[in-house]
């Protein structure tokens, strides 16, 4: 995210990113990983007209001007309630908001921290956990096989080929560097568990 390669200089948040107000949010054409096919304008607009009453997250105001900080946590809450959600109207409507919001971040990912924000993302000690990407084997071989059989199909746009086959590549080299990553190591005490001997 932000400034995560530079240090923070206070640059605020380019304003020059798409996508940034409610309206284009819910009405943009989406283009979707599930077979690449496009939501017509004035249908997204009439799911998203029919929903704006029933769901808060459907109202929720973000534009290019609004902290990084605060945007990912909309994506967060969009993509928890998309896998919760059974309505298919909702979920397209979930996933026109999320497809803005990270239009929005895209282009500010490198960009200095803003000064304001330097503060609350500075703390006293390490922190015990950092973020990192740790499905169980089972779901990450679920995943590769998923977007193994999109990229067999027909319809995708170039883009979102190239898209998914990066993706599909780097999660297939996750997936075997994990398979055949170490276990065990050997210690004066003899052969012990990596994971416990970490922990030790």
């Amino acid at each position: 995210m932000v400034g995560w390669a530079r240090a923070p200089q206070g640059a605020p948040v380019p304003c020059n990113a798409g996508s940034s107000n409610l309206a284009q949010s819910t009405t943009q054409e989406i283009g979707t990983s599930g077979g690449g096919f496009i939501i017509p304008l004035q249908e997204a607009a009439a799911m998203a007209t029919t929903l704006t009453l029933t769901h808060p997250l459907l109202t929720v105001p973000f534009s290019a001007t609004t902290d990084f900080t605060l945007l990912a946590d909309h994506c967060e809450q969009f993509v928890e309630t998309l896998i919760e959600s059974d309505d298919p109207a909702l979920k397209m409507a979930l996933c026109g908001r999320l497809n803005a919001c990270l239009s929005v971040l895209e282009p500010t990912l490198l960009d200095p921290v803003p000064a304001h924000l330097v503060d609350s993302l500075t703390v006293n000690s390490l922190p015990v956990r950092t973020p990192r990407f740790d499905p169980d084997c089972t779901q990450l071989c679920r995943y590769c096989l998923t977007l193994t059989h999109l990229l067999a199909g027909q319809g995708l746009s170039p883009e979102t080929e190239r898209q998914l086959s990066g993706l599909l590549y780097d999660l297939i080299n996750y997936f075997t560097a994990e398979m055949k990553a170490p276990r065990w190591v050997r210690t004066a005490d003899g052969v012990r568990c990596i994971e416990d001997e970490a922990l030790s």
